[in-house]
């Protein structure tokens, strides 16, 4: 009997170390899959005094500085003539990345230039590289159903030749938010086709107090997101000031980043995270660097 009772004790005591190295186990596991322990790439804008440089050293600065790539513009005749530089040297390096070419569509260009997104969807072709697309500002005899039929046009060119396109928002131009963005993405609903969303423009939208809800709308199509140091609300006194107070580095501005982080983990959000430094005066040496640490210390927090 005795022997009996100091078995089942044994049993006992044996069974109470399984549930608790299972709960442990199941903890441990949690923590592993959790999206903040696995940061996002961090890109960046070639500007912000990048531009003063040639591709090349604008991509070396980048990877020595600790980014996995760059988000390139192809705003000037000059722009597009670089992209065959900066894809040679990004490819040269096993750990960087050319993230995306943005595409502005200006209604009043030349038809030449409005479009030359086909031949940026011909030089990136098969290359990982997305395609962002801006529809530039209102005009008259534009209206929803061209934006629509030009970004159907534009999709069903890129997608045979592997190029995800991006319908990009910006402020003062024909779409200015993601919420703006998103009916269009949502009608056409072709698989090569997503959304950005931009912290700033958010911001300048009016939308800085109400990231998460526009986040939790656009979730189900976002295939870029770009952030910089910024305020809350955006300053509208000057065109400069409206800038400035959207676009800071890392760590600057009264906005939340840390709050920023925890959204997109809520969102489960897999792709990169572009750093948007236009007209940032500092010297790009210093405040690059620094935005990166910034950036490590965000993703260490978890948005916690």
């Amino acid at each position: 009997m005795n022997l009996n009772k100091h078995v089942s004790k044994l049993l006992f005591v044996a069974l109470l170390f399984l549930i608790s190295f299972a709960s442990c186990e199941q903890k441990n596991n949690e923590t592993i899959t959790s999206p903040s322990d696995a940061p996002w790439p961090i890109t960046s804008y070639n500007f912000g005094g990048l531009q003063e440089l040639g591709p090349k050293a604008q991509i070396d600065l980048l990877h020595s500085t600790g980014y996995d790539g760059i988000i390139l513009k192809s705003a000037t005749k000059e722009d597009f003539q670089d992209l065959d530089e900066a894809i040679a040297a990004a490819e040269s390096l096993s750990d960087f990345k050319i993230d995306a070419i943005f595409e502005r569509y200006n209604f009043g260009d030349d038809p030449e230039r409005r479009e030359r997104w086909k031949e940026v969807v011909d030089k990136i072709s098969g290359k990982d590289i997305q395609l962002w697309v801006i529809f530039g500002k209102k005009m008259e005899g534009i209206t929803d159903t061209f934006i629509e039929n030009k970004l159907r046009e534009i999709v069903t060119y890129a997608a045979p030749k592997n190029v995800e396109v991006i319908l990009y928002p910006h402020s003062s131009c024909y779409l200015e938010s993601a919420e703006e963005a998103l009916p269009f993405v949502d009608k056409i609903n072709h698989p090569n086709l997503n959304l950005a969303f931009h912290l700033y423009h958010e911001v300048r939208a009016k939308n800085g107090h109400r990231i998460d809800e526009v986040i939790a709308k656009v979730s189900h199509r976002l295939g870029a997101v770009t952030l910089a140091g910024t305020d809350t609300i955006a300053d509208y006194s000057s065109p400069l000031a409206r800038d400035t107070s959207t676009i800071k580095p890392l760590g600057r501005g009264n906005y939340d980043l840390n709050n920023f982080i925890a959204i997109l983990n809520e969102a489960n959000y897999k792709g990169s995270v572009g750093f948007m430094n236009f007209a940032i005066k500092e010297d790009p040496g210093i405040y690059l660097p620094r935005s990166v640490k910034v950036w490590e210390v965000y993703n260490e927090n978890g948005g916690e």
